[in-house]
């Protein structure tokens, strides 16, 4: 018995002492933290929640550092949105804007003040009105890293028409919004998924909520400590492929090597190559589907829709040979396949279409001309996501569109 009591006494000093050198490294990093230069600062307390209709979204009122990609110091609204705080009525003789898309919106890599919506909204109120014209411009920000289409629309009709919005952008991402859609690629079921069945479109996956205690213990060791933050990314990574690799067992009978060969299908099918296989020409026609039903719930509002195809640094962010050659190599016929399919969409469905490449490309490919880098980041120009001049030129070519509809 004695023996027994003695163990229990040696694990319990063995816990207090790990919980106190926790206690103690915790403290150290938060102190360590008030003493370095901004840029030095790791990523921390920007992470998203489960939503039980989106999937997900950030978490309300957070606040940490972004510096993976970028720099800002980022502050989240009571809502969940990387924008500044925002009211369901909207004020008089005001013009709502929202922006809806993935981590382009989203914009942790800039300070808010340079987002495209931020951007915008500055953009609008000194361009698009006359001297008698007494409306002001609100362009409010939606935006969660990972979503695809099917989310933005989940998004547009339960959450962003609250806001009162005027127009609504959804913003297309062709290098990774039509895998976003299927779940079959994404395996997660923490979002919601369409999926087309008789000519219709329906909803065929819901978001499920993980709410199991242990679920619990890490969103609060997450929230409250640094050192969790800290380490957390590279364990969360490998819990997901473990999970991942289990759901492609299970979802796919002929194992990986089927499920990379269809990732890089809608890869492909994204620059419009393989198109006449059935799986990439359903991953088109899903996308057009939601595009279409959320164009059908917003007219019913008198909401216009807006879409919006973003660029790719692989080909607005370099000379035109380059360019050529890059295509060239990974057996690309047209780089503006993206584009030119959304525009005649469009033009067939009446919903206005803002492609920026070529306007990117008009000034990139003109060699009279310094090269402007529209994405990316100190060492890695030209890839990843947009900086301040991607964002600013983004900004002004969504305003100078929605000028013309007004007129």
């Amino acid at each position: 018995m004695s023996n027994i009591l003695n163990y229990s006494k040696k694990l319990s000093l063995v816990f207090l002492g790990l919980v106190l050198a926790f206690i103690i490294l915790e403290l150290c990093v938060r102190i360590l933290f008030n003493f370095l230069p901004d840029n030095d600062l790791p990523t921390y307390g920007i992470y998203q929640e489960h939503h039980p209709i989106i999937g997900q979204k950030l978490i309300p009122n957070s606040k940490g550092v972004w510096n993976k990609e970028g720099f800002s110091k980022v502050e989240i609204n009571s809502q969940g949105w990387n924008d500044f705080e925002r009211e369901y009525n909207k004020p008089p003789n005001v013009i709502r804007v929202a922006i809806v898309g993935d981590s382009f919106i989203e914009a942790l890599q800039v300070p808010k003040t340079d987002s495209v919506g931020s951007k915008l909204e500055s953009w609008l109120d000194v361009n698009c009105k006359n001297q008698l014209d007494q409306l002001k411009y609100e362009v409010l920000s939606f935006g969660a890293s990972g979503w695809g289409t099917a989310q933005m629309h989940v998004a547009i009709e339960n959450e962003i028409i609250k806001y009162d919005p005027d127009f609504v952008i959804i913003a297309f991402f062709p290098g990774n919004d039509l895998k976003n859609n299927i779940y079959e690629l994404e395996l997660n079921s923490n979002r919601p998924y369409f999926k087309i069945e008789n000519g219709s479109l329906i909803q065929s996956v819901f978001p499920s909520i993980n709410s199991s205690f242990k679920r619990s213990a890490y969103v609060f060791l997450r929230d409250n400590f640094l050192v969790i933050q800290l380490i957390r990314e590279p364990i969360v990574n490998i819990f997901w492929e473990f999970s991942r690799e289990e759901k492609i067992k299970e979802s796919n009978s002929e194992g990986k090597s089927n499920y990379s060969k269809r990732l890089d299908l809608i890869d492909r099918g994204a620059w419009g190559n393989d198109l006449d296989n059935e799986f990439v020409e359903y991953s088109w026609d899903l996308f057009e589907s939601i595009i279409l039903k959320t164009k059908e719930d917003l007219n019913n509002k008198n909401i216009e829709l807006i879409t919006l195809v973003v660029s790719r640094g692989e080909v607005v962010d370099n000379r035109k040979n380059e360019v050529q050659e890059w295509a060239l190599k990974n057996n690309l016929s047209n780089i503006f396949y993206p584009e030119e399919r959304v525009e005649k969409f469009g033009e067939k469905n009446e919903i206005p279409v803002i492609s920026i490449s070529r306007m990117m490309t008009d000034l990139n490919w003109d060699s009279s001309k310094e090269i402007t880098y529209f994405h990316g980041f100190d060492d890695a120009l030209g890839a990843g996501h947009w900086n301040k001049d991607g964002h600013s030129l983004t900004s002004t070519i969504i305003g100078e569109k929605i000028c013309n509809l007004r007129k």
